[in-house]
């Protein structure tokens, strides 16, 4: 039965992740928002990190990591993202990909792959799946025919793969050093039967780097293209070792929508922190402005919206961890509600700054740039996530199942 007391681990992790974001992460965050997105990647927070195993935290203690569940690692980005959400996604991205190496490679795969990742402390990961003309393609929803959707194309050629194209706005683009990427290996199947996942060390001849993409908001995350030229991919790094789709695909997207849920509630925490702060400090009107009813009523909604997230993001992370199957369901559901609520959170609380709120020299800006970003990224808009709902929805009705 789920609880809302942590264990000792969860306090424990939860308090690293809290007193290394204030130490390391908050200090940074306003310089790191406003460089030139070729400049603006961390690196020292991600030295520091890896000291504390925050970067290989999910991996499995066999492998080097601390085998951390799902509920906990949304404690702990809840925590980085507080401080920034940039920074604390470089880790998370690791996570997610990390765990999918040691959920799905073979074995000859996670020897040569993950030592490397554990040991150097400026190892990180990342996937690649969106292109140019390929985006809510790849959110699951449509049935996209042969001919349309992913275009980079993996060409078998005895024992390796030739892999041409380009993939574009790929998170930790120009930093990762290793990528999963998803590629078309049968050009006259549909995109869910034609294509494959292969494991890209960024060494490879025939890799590059096109732009680095230049977001609004999310600025120290960075996002680009990668050109493939005849980059050569043996077949032993086909991930799992075999064409098609990996068996754990279906449960990484799962996975990312309890990750970015966190994300969201973490910036959006922050924001309402900063308001409340705020209202009980500042005087017009003849008293504090939280003494004001339209402020206490605003403050009111802004909370429940952060407690409503908070409590739908455990269930769906506790749920994940403890059921066989993912409930991509609930995980849709949960990305859409926090996307949503942050925004309304990050929003009503600049509000409540009135014209300071729009000024730079105060994060509350930020916090809204970086949630609208939130909106946009991962697993499709807003829109596209509500279409997958509908689809479940009408799923489970034909199986007979109620909501």
């Amino acid at each position: 039965m789920l609880g809302f007391d942590l264990t000792e681990e969860q306090a424990a992790l939860q308090t690293l992740a809290r007193e290394f974001a204030e130490r390391e992460i908050m200090p940074v965050a306003a310089e790191l928002d406003r460089m030139d997105v070729h400049d603006s990647f961390p690196w020292d927070v991600v030295r520091k990190g890896s000291a504390l195993g925050l970067r290989t935290m999910a991996l499995p203690p066999e492998w080097g990591g601390q085998g951390i569940d799902l509920l906990t690692q949304a404690i702990m980005i809840d925590q980085l993202a507080y401080a920034d959400m940039s920074c604390c996604k470089i880790f998370s991205q690791c996570w997610k990909v990390s765990r999918h190496l040691s959920m799905a490679a073979t074995e000859n795969q996670k020897q040569r792959y993950i030592p490397p990742f554990v040991e150097d402390d400026t190892f990180v990961l990342g996937q690649a799946i969106t292109e140019p003309d390929s985006g809510s393609d790849n959110s699951g929803y449509y049935e996209t025919p042969p001919g349309e959707g992913l275009a980079l194309r993996a060409e078998r050629k005895g024992d390796h793969f030739l892999l041409n194209g380009m993939k574009h706005m790929i998170a930790n683009g120009p930093v990762a050093k290793l990528f999963i990427i998803t590629a078309r290996t049968d050009p006259n199947a549909s995109q869910v039967d034609g294509v494959s996942r292969f494991i890209v060390p960024t060494d490879t001849p025939g890799f590059s780097i096109g732009r680095i993409h230049d977001k609004v908001g999310f600025r120290a995350y960075p996002n680009a293209e990668l050109i493939f030229e005849n980059v050569r991919i043996p077949v032993e790094d086909l991930l799992g070792g075999k064409e098609g789709r990996d068996s754990e695909e279906w449960y990484m997207r799962t996975v990312s929508n309890i990750e970015l849920s966190a994300h969201t509630l973490g910036v959006a925490r922050a924001a309402l922190d900063a308001a409340v702060r705020f209202a009980n400090e500042r005087h017009q009107g003849g008293k504090m402005i939280i003494k004001h009813q339209a402020v206490q009523n605003t403050l009111a909604e802004l909370y429940i919206a952060l407690e409503a997230g908070r409590t739908l993001l455990w269930r769906t992370a506790w749920t994940t961890t403890h059921h066989d199957e993912p409930n991509g369901l609930l995980a849709s559901a949960c990305k859409a509600f926090c996307a949503d609520a942050a925004r309304k959170i990050t929003l009503g609380a600049m509000d409540l700054f009135g014209g300071a709120g729009v000024m730079r020299d105060l994060p509350m800006e930020k916090y809204v740039r970086d949630s609208l970003v939130m909106l946009h990224h991962a697993g499709g808009t807003q829109s596209i996530v509500h279409l997958k709902i509908g689809k479940a929805l009408e799923a489970r009705y034909q199986a007979g199942l109620g909501v």
